[in-house]
């Protein structure tokens, strides 16, 4: 940067004008061209400083353009890969889900016939179970039957010894009756 024209003499004059001392004046006006000499920009540093900044928009410009261009071009090359794999991983895709449907009929289907198998077992057993409960059935029923027959034994015996009790009361009513008979025949007799 240039330094900054500042006209000290002129400074001092006007503050002493003002009613400062003179030596006060001249340390101040000092202390102020030491503090902008060096900060303060001049129209030529401006104009530099200027040009050097439309350079660097011009190099940003210039950058961002061959970015651009390099990001299309990559974004195209990408999207072009992606038309080409997109048949294959659609292909693939479709390959695997029938893979995976077949396992999965598979699985699904021994699953079914792991149990039907099953099931068939269990009605064996449970065929086994009908056929033992009407074996055992069979035997209690013919048990009951003999039971009955020989509760049917023991009636028809009870029946025959009534007869027989039957006949014997009968046959001792009769020797009854005719005992009475013979005693009132033999009173009429008596009394008569």
């Amino acid at each position: 940067m240039s330094s900054l024209a500042f006209d000290t003499h002129r400074a001092v004059k006007t503050l002493c004008e003002a009613g400062a001392a003179e030596s006060l004046a001249e340390a101040f006006v000092e202390t102020i061209g030491d503090a902008i000499g060096g900060n303060v920009a001049t129209k030529a540093d401006i104009t530099d400083a200027k040009g050097d900044l439309e350079t660097k928009i011009v190099e940003v410009r210039t950058d961002l353009k061959e970015t651009e261009t390099a990001l299309r071009a990559d974004i195209a090359k990408v999207r072009a890969e992606l038309k080409t794999d997109i048949p294959t991983v659609r292909t693939d895709l479709q390959a695997d889900i029938k893979i995976e449907i077949a396992e999965s009929e598979a699985r699904v289907q021994a699953k079914i016939d792991q149990l039907r198998a099953e099931m068939k077992t269990d009605i064996a057993g449970v065929h086994t179970e009908i056929a033992n409960v009407r074996a055992e059935l069979k035997t209690d029923i013919g048990l009951v039957q003999a039971d009955v027959g020989a509760v049917r034994g023991e009636i028809g015996t009870v029946e025959a010894r009534i007869g027989g009790l039957e006949a014997r009361l009968y046959r001792q009513l009769w020797f009854m009756a005719a005992g009475i008979v013979g005693l009132t025949v033999a009173l009429v007799k008596l009394l008569g």
